[in-house]
C-alpha cells in the first residue's frame, strides 16, 4: 500500500528556521542559477520580499527578524500548530499556512496589507480573529473543522473578498450549505473555485428572505449604535480635552453617589424639590461649558500658532545648517579625488577643507545659540498670551461653582429644616406617628447634610485646566534637550570628518580606500 504524503511529512524529523535555510527559501526571479545562488547568498534581510519554506518539517514559526519587507510568505506541508512570531511582518500581502496542523486563528492582528490567506487543510474549528483584514480578496479554509454554518456571517464584514474556499468542512454537507454562502456573501466571485453566478446569487437571498431580512436590519442598527457610539466618544473627548469630566452628569451623580438618597426619597415631600435644583444645575452648567469650551478652543489656536512659528523657525535655521554641511561636503568630496589622482599632495588637498571643517563648527554652534535665545523669547511670549487665557478661565470657574455651591447649600438647607421638624415631631412624643423613613432620618443626623462628593470630584477635575499652561511648558523641556543633543552632533560631526581628513593625508596607498 503507498504511503501518503502527509504520512511522510509527519514522520519527518521537525526542522527549525535558521538564517541559511531562510537563505535557501528566498525566492527570486531569474533563468541563470548561479546569478540566483550568488544573489541568495549576498542578499540583505531587508530587501528580501518573498519566502518560500514549502515541504520543510517546520514545527514552529520563529527566526524571522529583520524580514520586515517581506510580502509573500510561504509556510505550506509542514508541522506547525500554532500562527505566532509574524506579528512584525507588516508588509505580508500573501500568506500560505496550507496543510499545517493549526488548530486556531490567530496572530495576524498586525497583517493589515494581506490581500490573500490560505489556511488550507488545517484543524480550525472557528473563523475568528480576523477582524483587521480588511483588504483580504481570496481566503482559503477548506478541509478544516468548522461545523457551524452561521459562522459565515462573520466573513461578511470583508468586503473585499471575491474568492472564498471552504470545501471539504463539515457544514458542507448541510444541503443549505451553498445557498447560504452566497445569501450571506453575495459580493464573492468564486465560492469553492466554482465561478458565482448572479442568478444563483439572487435565488439563494430569496431562498433565506426572511433571515436576509432580518440580518440587514441588524446591520442598519448596528450602524446607527456605532454612529451614535462615535459621536458620544468624540463629544466626551472634547469635553475631556477642555477639562470638563462630569459637567454633563454632575447633577445626577450627586444624588447616585449618596448613600441617603434612598432614605430622603422616602419621606414624603422632602425631595420634591430636587427637580428644581437639577433643573437649575443645567441652566447655568451650559453657559459655563460654552465659555470653557470657547477658552480651549483659543488655548489650542495659540498653542497651535506658537508651534508653528518655532516650527517654521527651527526649519529654517536647520535648512542653513544643511546647506553649510552641503558645502562642506562638495569641498571634501573635491580633496578626495584629487588625492586619489595625486597621492603624493595629499597633504596640500585637505588643508582647505581642515579650515573650512574648523570655521563651520564655529558657524554650526552659532546658529544654534541662535536657536536658543530665539525659543527662549518664543516660550516667553507664549507664557504671557496664556496666563491671559487662564485668567478668563479662572473667573468663569469661580463664577459657575459659586452658583452651583449656593443651589447646594439652599437644597441642604431644605433636608436640615425637615430633619429638625421630625426631630420636634419626636420631641413632642409623636413618635407612633412617624413613618419609617421619618424614623431612619433621625437615626442619620439630626443635621443630615447632603453628600456632596461627586461635586468635589467635578470641582478637582476641572481644576487643573487653570494650570495646564504650566504642564505645556514644562514639557517643553525639550528645547533644552534639542540644544544638548545638536551641540553633540556637531561636535561628533567636526571630530569625525577631522579624522578621516587626517585619514587621507597619511594614507599612502590611496588607491585601497
Amino acid at each position: 500500500m503507498p504511503v501518503s504524503l502527509e504520512r511522510l511529512i509527519a514522520e519527518v524529523e521537525p526542522n527549525v528556521i535558521t538564517k541559511q535555510l531562510t537563505r535557501d527559501c528566498i525566492q527570486i526571479p531569474g533563468s541563470d542559477p548561479d546569478a540566483v545562488a550568488q544573489k541568495k547568498r549576498s542578499m540583505p534581510f531587508s530587501e528580501i520580499e518573498c519566502l518560500a519554506f514549502s515541504y520543510r518539517s517546520i514545527a514552529k514559526i520563529d527566526s524571522l527578524q529583520g524580514l520586515e519587507n517581506l510580502t509573500k510568505l510561504q509556510l505550506d506541508n509542514n508541522q506547525i500548530t500554532q500562527i505566532s512570531n509574524i506579528a512584525h511582518l507588516t508588509n505580508l500581502t500573501w500568506l500560505d499556512l496550507s496543510f499545517n496542523k493549526i488548530t486556531k486563528i490567530e496572530g495576524l492582528d498586525t497583517l493589515t496589507k494581506l490581500t490573500d490567506l490560505s489556511l488550507y487543510h488545517n484543524q480550525i474549528s472557528e473563523i475568528e480573529n480576523m477582524d483587521t483584514l480588511v483588504n483580504l480578496n481570496a481566503l482559503s479554509l477548506g478541509q478544516n473543522d468548522l461545523k457551524k454554518l452561521e459562522s459565515i456571517y462573520y466573513l461578511r464584514q470583508f468586503k473585499n473578498l471575491r474568492l472564498v474556499n471552504l470545501a471539504g468542512n463539515p457544514f458542507c454537507k448541510d444541503h443549505d450549505y451553498r445557498s447560504y454562502v452566497l445569501s450571506h456573501l453575495n459580493y464573492i466571485t468564486y465560492l469553492d473555485y466554482r465561478r458565482v453566478a448572479k442568478a444563483d446569487v439572487t435565488a439563494a437571498e430569496e431562498h433565506h428572505q426572511d433571515e436576509v431580512n432580518e440580518m440587514k436590519e441588524r446591520e442598519v442598527q448596528a450602524k446607527i449604535d456605532a454612529e451614535n457610539a462615535a459621536r458620544m466618544k468624540a463629544e466626551e473627548d472634547k469635553m475631556r480635552a477642555a477639562n470638563l469630566d462630569g459637567i454633563e452628569t454632575l447633577a445626577d451623580d450627586m444624588t447616585k453617589q449618596d448613600p441617603e438618597w434612598e432614605t430622603f426619597c422616602m419621606v414624603p415631600n422632602l425631595t420634591e424639590g430636587w427637580n428644581a435644583v437639577r433643573d437649575a444645575f443645567h441652566a447655568q452648567k451650559e453657559p459655563f461649558k460654552a465659555s470653557m469650551m470657547k477658552q480651549h478652543e483659543k488655548k489650542e489656536q495659540e498653542y497651535a500658532e506658537w508651534k508653528s512659528v518655532v516650527d517654521g523657525f527651527l526649519a529654517e535655521k536647520d535648512g542653513q545648517a544643511k546647506d553649510l554641511i552641503t558645502v562642506y561636503e562638495k569641498m571634501k568630496k573635491k580633496a578626495i579625488s584629487q588625492i586619489q589622482h595625486n597621492p603624493g599632495e595629499a597633504d596640500m588637498h585637505v588643508l582647505q577643507p581642515k579650515v573650512r571643517l574648523t570655521t563651520l563648527k564655529d558657524e554650526l554652534l552659532e546658529l544654534e545659540e541662535e536657536c536658543v535665545e530665539v525659543l527662549q523669547e518664543l516660550l516667553k511670549e507664549f507664557d504671557r498670551n496664556y496666563s491671559e487665557l487662564v485668567e478668563t478661565n479662572k473667573a468663569s470657574y469661580n463664577e459657575y461653582f459659586a452658583q452651583v455651591r449656593d443651589l447646594q447649600n439652599n437644597y441642604i438647607g431644605t433636608l436640615t429644616q425637615t430633619a429638625l421638624n421630625v426631630y420636634e415631631k419626636y420631641n413632642n412624643q409623636l413618635v407612633l406617628y412617624l413613618t419609617p423613613a421619618e424614623c431612619a432620618l433621625i437615626v442619620l443626623s439630626p443635621l443630615t447634610s447632603f453628600n456632596s462628593h461627586a461635586f468635589t470630584q467635578v470641582h478637582q477635575s476641572i481644576q487643573p485646566c487653570l494650570f495646564f499652561h504650566l504642564g505645556l511648558l514644562q514639557n517643553y523641556g525639550w528645547a533644552a534637550k534639542r540644544n544638548r543633543d545638536r551641540i553633540s552632533e556637531i561636535i561628533n560631526y567636526v571630530e569625525r570628518n577631522m579624522i578621516e581628513l587626517d585619514e587621507l593625508a597619511g594614507e599612502e596607498d590611496i588607491g585601497d580606500m
